[in-house]
Parts: structure tokens; C-alpha cells; sequence
């Protein structure tokens, strides 16, 4: 496997990304975003890094994306929407148009994690609606709603107990979205919008996680409106699952994505 910095032109100023490619033939490829509650992460977190890692020894051509992130108290200058979808948007035409990249013949799909996924899942909405449409969509436990939708019984039940700084209350996706989207509400967050023409699209939830709720709803959103979906709930997970390095959980996640972006 070959992995390669680089930092293009971007949209809105210098987009450093990271591609990993496989030491033979490819037969896809991926743009992946990191989560990180729309304020943190970067490409070395095992979110990012570990996930193109293992797609890229698969076979995937797997390029990760260091978007701008949301103002923090540690940066108080931080980006809004539009600006991280526009700079996957951006890294998607870039790789599409670069010749040296193989992908085995197919279009690329776009991807992320938590907040990573709702970035990459509004993308498709826009690209969508730009006609240029990514092949699939891959959204590991994802945030996509701008109100965390109400948990099933079952969901209510599985987080019992857990540690409180892992949950995710109402009020704390309220704020954390609010605080990417700055006011605006048209084209933010893919919950909830028309979902026409989306493409086929992968999504993996924590057990033990209540975002697993917008995941959940998201998946039914989406079968609602004849998008093809694969949906599964890793057992015993929290959210963030992806983050513990070489555990067998973020592995047979890996391959549930895998599995999806090389089927025939």
C-alpha cells in the first residue's frame, strides 16, 4: 500500500488530503471524512486513518479529507456550512479528475463518520442535485438530522447505564448542529430533506449510541423513497467504535463498507 500528502487548491483555501492506494489493482474508490462534532479530528485519528488503511489493503482506493472545522473555544475563527461540504465536493471532482488514480472503472462514493457523515451525506444532496452524483453513500453512526430524532424502546434500553460523557442528548446535537450550521436550514443536514435520486448508500450504527437513532431513521428516510440500503448495527458498540484501533468491531465495520463499495 502506497499513501501519499497532499494539499490542493481548494474551495476556500489550501485542502491538505491523504490517499491511500492498494500495491495491486484497485476495484474502488472513497472519499472519507473523519467525525469529530463538526470541531475536532484530523486525518491521523484511527477514524480517518485506520479506515483507509484497512479499505486501501482491500482494494479501495480511499482518500481522506481534512476539512475545516466549526468554531471551539480553542478556535473561535472556525468554518460553517457550507464551507466542509463544499471542500468534500471539492475533493471528490478533484480525485474524479485525476487519471492516476485507480478505481477499477467504477465512480467514486463518498463517506464519514458522525459528523464526517452528515458532511458527506448533505454533499450527496448537492451533488445530487448538480448531477453529478457520487456511486455510493457510506455513513458510519451518523448525525443527519437537525433534532436528534426520539429512540425506539429497544435504543432507550441499550443506553442504560452507559457513561455519561459518551451520550448525546437532544440538547447537545441541538447545539453542536447549530453551531455547524450557523442559522441556515436548507441543504444542512440530510434527515428530513428529499431524497430522491440518492445513491445506494451503507450505514453502520453503534449499539450503545444514541445517535443511533437519526442512523436508524435515516435508513427508513431512505427506503421511503426507493434508495437502495444496507443498515446494521455493530453489537456492543459505542459510538466513536471506529476510533479503537485494530479492534474487531472496527473491523467488521470496515468490511461491512468494503463489502458494500465492491459488490458487483
Amino acid at each position: 500500500m502506497t499513501t501519499t500528502d497532499r494539499t490542493l487548491d481548494g474551495p476556500h483555501g489550501p485542502l491538505r488530503i491523504r490517499v491511500h492506494t492498494a500495491d495491486g489493482s484497485a476495484r474502488a474508490g472513497l472519499v472519507w471524512s473523519h467525525g469529530g462534532g463538526f470541531v475536532s479530528g484530523d486525518l491521523d485519528m484511527p477514524e480517518s486513518v485506520q479506515v483507509a488503511r484497512e479499505l486501501a489493503s482491500r482494494g479501495v482506493t480511499t482518500v481522506e479529507v481534512e476539512y475545516r472545522l466549526a468554531p471551539s473555544d480553542e478556535r473561535p475563527d472556525g468554518v460553517h456550512f457550507p464551507v466542509p461540504q463544499d471542500e468534500v465536493r471539492h475533493v471528490l471532482a478533484s480525485v474524479r479528475a485525476d487519471v492516476s488514480l485507480d478505481t477499477g472503472g467504477r465512480d467514486w462514493s463518498i463517506g464519514g463518520a458522525s459528523a464526517g457523515a452528515s458532511i458527506s451525506a448533505s454533499a450527496a444532496l448537492r451533488l445530487v442535485a448538480d448531477g453529478a452524483a457520487p456511486r455510493q453513500v457510506l455513513l458510519a453512526y451518523p448525525t443527519v438530522h437537525a433534532e436528534l430524532p426520539a429512540p425506539s424502546d429497544e435504543l432507550a434500553a441499550a443506553v442504560v447505564g452507559v457513561d455519561p460523557q459518551r451520550r448525546f442528548t437532544p440538547e447537545t446535537v441541538r447545539s453542536m448542529n447549530a453551531n455547524h450550521a450557523d442559522g441556515v436550514t436548507d441543504g444542512v443536514f440530510a434527515g428530513g430533506a428529499d431524497l430522491t435520486g440518492f445513491p445506494p448508500t451503507c450505514i453502520v450504527d453503534s449499539e450503545r449510541d444514541d445517535l443511533r437513532a437519526s442512523g436508524a431513521a435515516f435508513a427508513e428516510e431512505l427506503r421511503a423513497a426507493d434508495v437502495t440500503v444496507s443498515y446494521a448495527v455493530e453489537p456492543g458498540t459505542f459510538h466513536g467504535h471506529l476510533n479503537e484501533e485494530g479492534s474487531a468491531a472496527a473491523l467488521a465495520t470496515i468490511d461491512r463498507f468494503a463489502a458494500f463499495l465492491l459488490a458487483d
